[in-house]
């Protein structure tokens, strides 16, 4: 189960009833497999649906597979040969559900509905992965624990959104503020990022393997794409007060709104 949920997350779908994304490109995988160059990444993970799951880009897939897996600690299991072994045989499923999905579609999608699909999901996706990173942090200085339960009451939609840009060859990320949340929470936030970065170094201060998180670049805009409903629950000071004053007496009470926290980190925090 715990698999078919991480398999879910990775490939940007909410229910196992939402379709699979589309396989990579031939001329993709013919680059991976003739020069080595690009693959499945955990941030860009998709799966070779149409041919045998034993192909050499779905090889590569299962081990990222594994090691996003382990590294987002949620799971009970943290033995990676177990987690490819089993996503193995789910990816035999898969495969069977890609061909049936393609059998049964009636008429193409429009070219651009597809892309802000898939646009869609990869966004879902980053958010659900900056949670995870903040909620490991929250665990690794004794300042922060008592975060740990805030953070985990955001959730993935109480994190800042973000749309993809490329400038002079490198691929960044415009953070885009949501209406409701108070834009002072953005910093004191950050901060659980810098500490997360703390954990991809090891004892000697080399960096380890795997995926390095993204570069995000904040932004003064709000997210007007995005018609996510505010996260009920949180702190006061987490909503914008300007928002909030749109509300009637009916949405307040439904907003269950706690005592506000001091947005400021100790000082052993910040060094």
């Amino acid at each position: 189960r715990e698999v078919r949920e991480h398999a879910m997350h990775m490939l940007g779908r909410e229910t196992k009833n939402d379709p699979l994304p589309p396989p990579p490109d031939p001329s993709e995988i013919s680059e991976f497999v003739l020069a080595k160059r690009g693959g499945p990444t955990a941030d860009n993970f998709r799966l070779e649906f149409a041919k045998t799951h034993l192909t050499p880009w779905n090889q590569k897939a299962v081990k990222v597979f594994a090691r996003s897996f382990v590294e987002s600690g949620e799971y009970t299991s943290c033995d990676k040969h177990i987690i490819e072994t089993s996503f193995r045989a789910h990816l035999k499923t898969l495969c069977s559900h890609y061909r049936e999905q393609v059998r049964s579609a009636h008429s193409l999608p429009h070219p651009q509905q597809t892309i802000d699909n898939r646009q869609a999901a990869a966004r879902r996706a980053r958010r659900k992965t900056l949670f995870e990173h903040r909620v490991t942090a929250a665990y690794c200085h004794e300042d922060l624990v008592g975060y740990r339960d805030i953070i985990r009451d955001m959730g993935p939609d109480g994190m800042s959104g973000d749309e993809s840009d490329t400038r002079d060859g490198i691929k960044r990320y415009i953070i885009f503020l949501d209406k409701w949340r108070n834009p002072a929470v953005a910093p004191w936030i950050r901060v659980f990022d810098r500490i997360f970065m703390t954990t991809k170094f090891n004892e000697v201060n080399r960096p380890k393997r795997g995926n390095w998180p993204r570069i995000r670049v904040p932004t003064t805009q709000r997210n007007v794409q995005r018609e996510g409903k505010p996260i009920p629950g949180l702190p006061r000071n987490f909503y914008d007060e300007a928002w909030l004053s749109t509300l009637d007496q009916d949405d307040l009470e439904t907003l269950n709104i706690q005592e506000p926290i001091r947005l400021v980190h100790s000082q052993e925090v910040l060094q």
